[in-house]
């Protein structure tokens, strides 16, 4: 049975369950609506949708239908959907956080969209649900032909879905293993239970292995799609889906346009403000030839994490707020690595100014201005070598404990990591060390991370005597790029966190003992 099929069944099997008669909802009369201190304004435009406006996102668009004595109200966008209760025979509409719409201009109706037999406008509380499940056709006519922004952009991440499923060679969701389904003969509610431990493991693994790597980027007939489903809606949020997709594939002035269309046609105040720095850039400006050295002296930028960045001496960026890092050449691109195991990137462009890449610093324009050094020395050259992945058996029983104690640091980093989980960080301490020894960046990385949780001065003293053996160490650069005011900021408030818990606790009133 395919899955379009059963999609459209169970449409139409909502719409024959919908049959019998019930009581009406009082319907709203059309108009602008305004909650109690005007910053909201709800215009009800036909009796089926509406569009809801403020003054800090970009304008919502609605669907609405009764239900029972309440109305149903569909955010178009987003997919989610909340109860309108009408009042005052339907000239006030009360949402469910207790949030008042009164009716403060009439205005005529304008015509409904029609909303085709078995189509998603007919039973939007099962297209909600079936989102995440439903085929690419069955998005692209959603999208497309019934003009829905919320599947439109679940088709655009269904696009980089199959573009990370192209990367990982895999053809899709893996089936279950026989010992979770029923009936089979090697079915067993313990066997079951030790491989979904085992999955979980696994997963776990992949996603802090690709929590801060780059977006994959999609293919060209993707990226084009992408843009075609912007343009033909107009819609903030399918526009700011297709600009991100636009701007990772390099693809920057077409990720300008759509930011555009999120703004003009969307009404996206946020998209506007993006799409502000990036009006001067040219075709020419991107030509620019890969940097063959690292920026020198403080650069600003409008958006972006870190308003400014001040490139110094040996790689060393200075980011606001005590943070040090450390920059680096790598094809032509400038990375920045920062405290969560991921990079900054930035591609140096026309007029001294530096594009920013990474999803943290998307559609920034730095641009070099006074201040900060005028001559750079050159950056300082690390040795590290990357985590291989040895160990096979290590989401089963005592595979990590197997795989450590044979050499191999994959184990050893699930052990450190299963330690930090259970909050034992003292534990996680040697087996984070004897990976960073190794010439690990995350190893080194992890262990400054259990200093912060601990404040174990021996923590440091480790570090020390690995990048005292060899001043080329990673364990050097991680020593000189932690914030340690930071650090110590944290721990002082945890600390008196812990404290006030503990008081607290010692206040409380005794329970007396119940008499028999």
């Amino acid at each position: 049975m395919s899955r379009a099929w059963m999609l459209t069944a169970r449409i139409a099997g909502a719409l024959l369950i919908g049959l019998p008669t019930l009581a009406l909802a009082a319907s709203p009369a059309c108009g602008v609506y305004r909650n109690a201190d005007g910053s909201r304004e709800l215009r009800i435009e036909t009796t089926a949708t509406a569009t809801e406006h403020t003054s800090y996102q970009a304008p919502r668009p609605l669907a609405y239908a009764p239900a029972g004595d309440n109305i149903t109200a569909y955010d178009l966008e987003s997919a989610y959907s909340e109860t309108w209760t009408p009042e005052n025979g339907g000239r006030a509409l009360r949402t469910e956080m207790d949030e008042v719409y009164t009716l403060a201009q009439s205005a005529q109706c304008a015509t409904p969209p029609p909303a085709p037999n078995g189509g998603c406008r007919a039973d939007l509380s099962g297209c909600f649900e079936a989102r995440t499940e439903a085929d690419e056709p069955t998005l692209a006519r959603w999208c497309e032909q019934e003009a829905l922004p919320f599947a439109c952009v679940a088709l655009i991440e269904g696009f980089q879905e199959a573009a990370d499923q192209a990367s990982r060679g895999d053809a899709g969701t893996e089936e279950a293993p026989p010992e979770c389904v029923e009936g089979h003969p090697a079915f067993s509610e313990a066997a079951c239970e030790v491989k979904v431990k085992e999955a979980m493991t696994r997963a776990f693994a992949d996603a802090f292995k690709g929590m801060y790597a780059d977006d994959l980027p999609l293919s060209g007939p993707h990226l084009d799609r992408s843009l075609a489903l912007c343009q033909r809606s107009g819609s903030a949020k399918v526009c700011g889906a297709a600009a991100e997709k636009l701007w990772n594939a390099g693809r920057y002035l077409d990720a300008r346009a759509a930011l555009t269309l999120a703004c003009e046609r969307g009404g996206d105040k946020d998209a506007c403000g993006k799409t502000a720095p990036l009006a001067a850039l040219t075709a020419a400006d991107l030509r620019a030839a890969p940097a063959t050295a690292l920026p020198c002296g403080a650069y600003a930028a409008e958006s972006g994490l870190m308003s400014e960045l001040d490139f110094g001496d040996a790689g060393r960026v200075e980011g606001g707020f005590g943070s040090v890092m450390r920059a680096r050449l790598e094809n032509g691109l400038i990375r920045i690595r920062h405290d969560k195991g991921g990079d900054f990137v930035f591609k140096a462009i026309g007029g001294d100014r530096l594009l920013g890449l990474d999803s943290w610093n998307r559609y920034a324009v730095y641009q070099r201005g006074e201040g900060g050094a005028d001559r750079c020395a050159p950056p300082r050259q690390f040795v590290e070598h990357p985590l291989v992945e040895d160990c096979p058996a290590i989401s089963q029983a005592g595979g990590a404990e197997a795989c450590c104690k044979a050499g191999k640091l994959q184990g050893c980093n699930a052990l450190g990591h299963q330690r930090a989980l259970e909050g034992n960080w003292a534990a996680a301490q040697p087996h984070y060390l004897r990976i960073c020894a190794a010439g690990v960046r995350v190893g080194c990385e992890n262990l400054i991370r259990a200093y912060a949780e601990t404040g174990d001065d021996a923590v440091i003293e480790s570090t020390r005597a690995v990048c005292a053996k060899d001043e080329r160490h990673v364990a050097c650069d991680v020593l000189e790029t932690s914030n340690w005011e930071q650090m110590g900021v944290g721990r002082a408030l945890q600390d008196a966190l812990r404290e006030l818990e503990q008081e607290a606790g010692d206040d409380a009133p005794e329970e007396s003992e119940a008499t028999p």
